[in-house]
């Protein structure tokens, strides 16, 4: 990746080497880079373009069942003796909701690797921004608008973007937002994300400004079509084709962090991680449901999915997720 962009720490900011290392997958104790673990259900906001509509669903598929925490807790465990530098805690639904969230936190930290957290910022408390900082965490924020009405209609909520400003203001008196430098990559631990749509795309800049303003890694990208999108898409987030190309362009150049999960060797978890749903079950996306079975973490240990996984999804030097593919070729 170029050295002028400037990565969330724990999302790739790995070395050539050590890509290189799993993709061949000799050394029995380097198997893997990055761990992806789903949390929740449940949230205090129902954006308009969330895959998991509001944590009611992921991937589209209704949530029935869910991992208990010795599930978690053996994922972390085995995924650290497998040469794992960071823990991926993406929700369905707010990240932070989960009763086990800080125990999880608390666990990966002691285990050397890095928690890095998708949040949409509401739970972003002064001791809970200074728990996190106390144990390495990157954030990863969801900010769709500086306009309260703005915010309020793609967020679905009211009231709560004075709530999600204070947190990110909190989390900067913590001590976050800094640029070092890990594996040779510049990387920060606090970085703002936009989802760009009709409602926002005017005010994209001031955004920016306010990222700008407070120092924080911005990145911008396009809604997929999914969940709760399918309802909005036409009216709130791309009419046309040409409408969607033109976003993702927009999205593409505006954005100063590289997409997440992309690396410069390919999909993260494609490459070098393995992810688990809610349920236990591993999974090459957070939005895309797999055609293939790679085992579950409650029956399998990590060492036997990963060679499963690379069994049935050989790595590869390629950005193509394998998994579009066999929704191309079974619709």
């Amino acid at each position: 990746m170029s050295e002028k962009i400037i990565m969330l720490r724990g999302n790739g900011d790995f070395t050539v080497e050590q890509f290189l290392d799993i993709m061949e997958g000799k050394n029995e104790k380097r198997l893997m880079l990055s761990l992806g673990l789903t949390t929740g259900p449940g949230c205090n906001m129902d954006c308009i373009y969330c895959y998991n509509e509001s944590g009611r669903t992921e991937a589209g598929r209704p949530v029935r069942h869910r991992m208990k925490f010795a599930d978690y807790e053996k994922a972390i465990l085995e995924s650290s003796s497998l040469g794992a530098q960071s823990v991926i805690l993406v929700g369905v639904g707010e990240t932070m909701m989960d009763k086990n969230f800080r125990k999880l936190i608390e666990l990966i930290s002691t285990e050397g690797m890095i928690p890095l957290i998708f949040t949409n910022g509401t739970l972003l408390t002064r001791e809970t921004a200074n728990f996190l900082y106390k144990h390495g965490t990157s954030i990863y924020l969801a900010l769709d608008s500086t306009r309260e009405n703005v915010f309020d209609k793609i967020t679905g909520s009211k009231g709560m973007l004075p709530v999600v400003l204070q947190g990110v203001d909190n989390c900067l008196e913590a001590g976050f937002g800094k640029t070092t430098v890990r594996n040779g990559h510049s990387v920060t631990d606090f970085a703002v994300n936009t989802m760009l749509m009709k409602s926002n795309m005017n005010y994209l800049d001031e955004i920016e400004d306010f990222c700008q303003e407070k120092g924080l890694l911005f990145t911008c990208r396009f809604p997929e079509k999914i969940g709760a999108a399918c309802s909005y898409w036409e009216s709130h987030i791309a009419a046309t084709v040409e409408e969607e190309n033109l976003m993702r362009n927009i999205a593409e150049k505006h954005s100063a962090g590289g997409e997440v999960f992309r690396t410069d060797s390919g999909c993260l978890f494609w490459m070098a991680g393995v992810l688990l749903g809610i349920d236990g079950q591993v999974r090459l996306c957070y939005s895309v449901n797999n055609r293939k079975d790679m085992g579950n973490i409650k029956q399998d240990s990590m060492r036997t999915i990963i060679r499963r996984k690379r069994e049935l999804y050989p790595p590869q030097k390629d950005y193509f997720c394998p998994l579009h593919l066999e929704i191309s070729a079974n619709p």
